[in-house]
């Protein structure tokens, strides 16, 4: 469960900039980063890309991009390389640090490491962001000369082959996360500290069902409720998760208090509170649409049904809305329903009345009755798991049972 703010019930929200918009999203430089993912499958636009962009914008991209898939190297200290990509005759770098933390980068001294590894940027680019998760990229790996000097003395050789060791795992950590390898998501939840796996719940495997088709897409998320409560730099275990399971995607976290310290390449923030139907309107617009949107917020049911209503419009065709913690419907507090029945004002209400609004073609009512809703239309498939439910969007146009067909109606009077 993740708080967006307004725990208690019936509690006011707080304002938001004395109007209902949506703070600007922080963290990723998108403007930068969405041209690459859009044309990381074809390798003549992506080239187009980086010359736009121009060398040195791009290595900054790829430098983070490698914090984020760079795995803890079990080194004894810090091992620096040189980090080298090229576009015909230029070329631009950054000074890699790996350690057990994992990787950071910086632009200065990148010439001066004892290791150099250099990548083409479009190869590696493609690698990165493009289709497919065992292409290879070709690389070059080149060490200085002291380390293959010949003829050491002892006491040197034995220092230099323990040099040679480090860099070698320190280069072998940069290497793969230069390609793309499946990842577990029940891994990668209880690595960021996300309770989506083996915590509060066990999401993770119906998750990576109804989201291996979005894998290697460059994707637009959402995701309601960032955590870390009113503390400006904590949160967002889960963005950093979907933000390495999904290697191409726009990750959007939104949340009642600022998260500016909640960062990374692909990862933004917004501040709103998600019982406001105009602010969501509103970021669906200005970041939208989503391919996917998750509801990990408040779990308030009003602001479950609210939500629900202001943001599938922004979802596209073929997407997926996701609503968790549906245990919530049954307990009071969170405006549930105590006992066996959700009542229509809960989560669990709304998804039984999406079922009905599945079959409005088969409905058998007055000419006066209300018609079919946006949902009704649009929400053609639905699956539900224990407190965990995805909605897929599409269009609701499938014909009805032949009219000749008895329903069993009695005659309209004369």
């Amino acid at each position: 469960m993740t708080r967006t703010g307004t725990e208690p019930a019936g509690a006011p929200s707080p304002p938001l900039n004395g109007d209902a918009r949506p703070t600007a999203a922080v963290g990723a430089d998108w403007p930068t980063i969405t041209p690459l993912l859009r044309a990381a499958a074809d390798e003549r636009r992506l080239a187009r890309a980086v010359d736009d962009l121009g060398l040195d914008r791009v290595a900054t991209v790829v430098a983070e991009e490698l914090a984020v898939r760079c795995d803890p190297a079990p080194v004894d200290h810090a091992a620096h390389l040189s980090f080298e990509i090229t576009s015909g005759r230029d070329r631009a770098g950054r000074l890699l640090t790996v350690d057990r933390d994992g990787l950071t980068s910086q632009r200065d001294g990148w010439q001066d490491a004892p290791v150099r590894i250099g990548y083409d940027a479009v190869d590696l680019l493609r690698s990165l962001y493009g289709p497919g998760t065992h292409r290879q990229t070709s690389r070059r790996v080149t060490t200085c000369a002291e380390l293959n000097a010949p003829g050491p003395d002892l006491g040197r050789l034995t220092a230099i082959v323990g040099e040679r060791q480090r860099l070698a795992v320190a280069v072998q950590a940069v290497v793969a996360a230069c390609q793309r390898h499946p990842v577990d998501l029940g891994l990668l939840s209880a690595r960021f500290g996300s309770d989506k796996w083996a915590d509060l719940h066990w999401y993770t495997q119906h998750y990576e069902r109804h989201f291996a088709r979005f894998r290697d897409a460059p994707i637009r998320l959402l995701e309601i409720g960032i955590g870390g409560y009113d503390a400006p730099d904590q949160g967002g275990a889960s963005l950093r998760m979907w933000q390495r399971y999904f290697p191409a995607a726009l990750v959007l976290g939104l949340d009642v208090v600022p998260k500016p310290g909640v960062r990374g390449p692909r990862i933004a923030t917004a501040v709103g509170d998600q019982g406001d139907p105009a602010l969501l309107d509103e970021l669906g617009r200005r970041f939208g649409p989503f391919d996917i949107v998750i509801d990990d917020g408040s779990h308030l049911n009003a602001h479950v049904r609210t939500s629900f209503t202001a943001l599938f419009p922004h979802v596209r065709p073929g997407g997926l809305y996701v609503v968790e913690d549906l245990q919530t419907a049954y307990w009071p507090g969170f405006g549930g329903t105590a006992g066996t029945v959700a009542g229509p004002g809960t989560s669990v209400g709304l998804l039984k009345r999406l079922i009905d609004g599945l079959h409005h073609q088969e409905w058998v009512t007055p000419a006066a009755a209300p018609q079919p809703s946006y949902a009704d239309r649009h929400a053609v498939a639905l699956t539900v798991y224990h407190n965990l439910a995805f909605i897929e969007k599409g269009v609701n146009a499938e014909e009805g049972a032949p009219a000749f067909l008895d329903r069993g109606c009695s005659p309209a009077p004369a």
